[in-house]
Parts: structure tokens; sequence; C-alpha cells
């Protein structure tokens, strides 16, 4: 009988603790939290970081957005999770209905944020953002597989790539590379239009419960050609420039007004 109690002791003694673990997880679970609220707390986790010798990495997305949940999901599972946060301190900012996430981008100096979830590798001395080149890669999280994340988040030297870009940009002449920025800081402020255009909209469909309206779609679709074009028009740019003979002039798009997707469009679903 001692032999037994002592038994069914151990057993509600693991249980208990297995118990303690699966909340702790489930506490410590990635979301994303108000914009203003990961503001007030990014100077702390950038020096948590620094003296970690960690990589920030920061995601701004939205509930309402299944890559965005797609990716909190992956982030998540206990391995993946453990992982992470071995590599980086993190922050999951909520970019609402598109009325959110500007501050953050500006705080490392990106004009805008282009799609959802966007995810920036930040090296937490300087601010500099890291992953550039292929910040629009995770906008499409939904469709990547585990092995995809391991590959880019464990595995990947973000500042060895930063190097690389960098050194790729380092012969082109200082006024034409501010013309570069001069051209997608253009667009982003188009962009932070059209989203301020779309985001009411879009949160009328998506509190619905109903099917999107054909209108909608057809705005949505628009913006969202314009804003997956922008950083592969500045990479375009780049590489013109890295080309150009002296006393050669760089070929730049037209910038886009809100003249490109305006149309009459109700916020009914």
């Amino acid at each position: 009988m001692l032999y037994k109690g002592l038994l069914y002791k151990s057993l509600l003694l693991v249980m208990s603790l297995l118990g303690l673990m699966v909340q702790s997880h489930a506490a410590a679970a990635f979301g994303f939290l108000p914009e203003q609220q990961v503001l007030k707390i990014l100077p702390a986790l950038e020096q948590q970081a620094q003296k970690e010798q960690k990589l920030l990495l920061l995601v701004l997305g939205a509930n309402w957005c299944h890559d965005s949940v797609a990716l909190l999901k992956t982030f998540n599972e206990p391995a993946m999770s453990a992982a992470l946060q071995q590599r980086f301190a993190m922050a999951f900012v909520d970019v609402g209905y598109l009325e959110s996430g500007a501050a953050t981008a500006a705080r490392y100096r990106q004009p805008l944020y282009y799609g959802t979830p966007t995810v920036l590798i930040i090296a937490p001395g300087s601010g500099q953002l890291l992953n550039k080149a292929d910040v629009m890669h995770w906008t499409n999280a939904a469709s990547l597989k585990l092995p995809d994340y391991q590959q880019y988040f464990l595995q990947r030297d973000f500042v060895q790539q930063f190097a690389d870009t960098e050194r790729q940009l380092a012969g082109i002449n200082p006024l034409v590379l501010q013309q570069i920025n001069q051209f997608e800081q253009q667009q982003a402020a188009t962009l932070a239009l059209a989203y301020q255009q779309l985001g009411p909209l879009l949160k009328a469909y998506k509190e619905s419960g109903q099917a999107a309206s054909a209108e909608f779609k057809l705005l949505w679709d628009k913006i969202k050609t314009f804003r997956s074009s922008i950083l592969p028009e500045v990479q375009q740019l780049q590489q013109q420039a890295a080309q150009l003979a002296q006393g050669e002039s760089l070929k730049l798009p037209k910038v886009a007004t809100t003249a490109l997707w305006q149309a009459p469009v109700t916020a009914k679903p």
C-alpha cells in the first residue's frame, strides 16, 4: 500500500509539472501586441539584444492576415520557439487594419512596410535593417514549410548578407543612391495614402463575416500589385545604377499617385 501511495503521489507530481510546463509555454506564446506598447519596450529590447549578442527580430502583422497567423503558428512550435529565442530578441507589432506599423518602420529608417507579415532583422547596436533585400519574403508565410523557416531564421548569416549588399552598393554614386531612396520614399508615401483608404474597408469586410465584395477585391488587388512592386523596382534601380557610365543619368519609373487605384468603392461587403 505504501508503495502504491508513493507511486500515486509521484504520478501526481509529474502531471503537475507537465501542466506547469504547458502553462508556461502558453503564457510565453508569441502574439501581436499594439504598436504603442511595443514602441515603449523597444529601447530595452535593443539593449537586451546587444548585451546578449543577439539580433533583433520584429514582425509586423495582424490576426486577420492568414500569413501572419501561419508565421506565428510556426514560431510557437516548442522547438522553433526555443531556437529563435537563442538567436533573437523578438517583438510582434499588430498593424491593426493598416493604421499602425509605420512608426516601427520609421524607427529603423524604413519609409513603410509593404505587406503582412513583414519581418525585420535588426542589428541592435546600429538599428540597421539587415534583410531589406528579402523583407517581403514572409508575406507568403502560409505557403512555406518548416525547413524554409529553419533555413532562414536559424541558419542564415544576416550580418554577412548585409555586408554583401553594402559592398555591391559601394560603387554607386551617392547622389544616385539618394535619387533611389527618394523614389522609394515617394512610393511609400503614396502607399500610406492607399492604406488610409483601404484600412476602413478591410475592417468592414473582416468584421462583417461575409464574403468580400467585387469592389473591395478590385481595390485590394490594385494596391497589392502596387505595394508588391516597390522593392523590386528599387532593386532594379540599384542594378541600373551600378552599371551607369560616367555622366549617364538614372532612368526612374513614374512615381505612382492615388489615381492608380481610385474608383468608386463602398465599404459594403
